[in-house]
């Protein structure tokens, strides 16, 4: 029996998480054996045909994540942490028990390109430094002074790699999560992925 299996939303969510099971030691945890994949109906199939989709995988192995956007999932009006439970009570009860756990992203996986690390600029092409970049997307009216992230990071990542003439890329998001430190996110959704993760797979004493 393998350890891992990860149903993902799209192409993007798919590369970032390769990139950051690729870096056990920097989740905490202890090398693993897994499979990364996507469904083909995206956030909405994630939510709604998870149980189909990792019935055949039941007995082939230890633990399944679920990761998906909370935006386009069908369940605007729903708070993150009740589609999370919803999706994981039906796993549970479709024969995953406490092997199966949810990951929503609200509102969507940009939200975690925004790392205050000087590596974010430079992977999607700005060459100034955090620093400046953060006042630009300020002055775009993107980023608000107050505000810890972009509240519409897709849009923020979009016009960024405009600017810079980047074509938006899957591969983008791979290498940032191969590369930006791990300890600065501090998207709720994140915390949850790491603390499961470190949960059911230890590092060894």
């Amino acid at each position: 029996m393998r350890d891992l299996f990860v149903l993902t939303a799209d192409l993007d969510m798919e590369e970032t998480m390769k990139g950051l099971l690729v870096r056990p030691r920097r989740l905490g945890i202890r090398n693993i054996r897994y499979e990364v994949v996507r469904h083909r109906r995206r956030d909405a199939g994630c939510r709604a045909d998870a149980v189909r989709r990792l019935r055949p995988h039941l007995h082939e192995y230890s633990y399944a994540i679920v990761v998906f956007d909370k935006s386009g999932c069908g369940r605007d009006n729903a708070s993150r942490e009740a589609i999370q439970s919803e999706v994981e009570e039906n796993l549970s009860r479709n024969g995953w028990d406490n092997r199966a756990k949810a990951i929503v992203i609200e509102p969507e996986l940009e939200t975690w390109v925004w790392s205050a690390s000087n590596l974010v600029p430079r992977i999607l092409g700005w060459t100034e430094g955090y620093g400046e970049l953060r006042t630009w997307l300020l002055a775009c009216d993107l980023w608000p002074e107050d505000a810890a992230k972009p509240p519409d990071p897709k849009t923020a990542m979009h016009k960024v790699l405009r600017e810079k003439t980047q074509r938006v890329s899957a591969s983008l998001f791979g290498q940032l999560a191969m590369s930006v430190s791990l300890q600065r996110c501090k998207c709720p959704a994140f915390k949850e992925l790491k603390d499961t993760l470190q949960d059911w797979f230890p590092k060894a004493a």
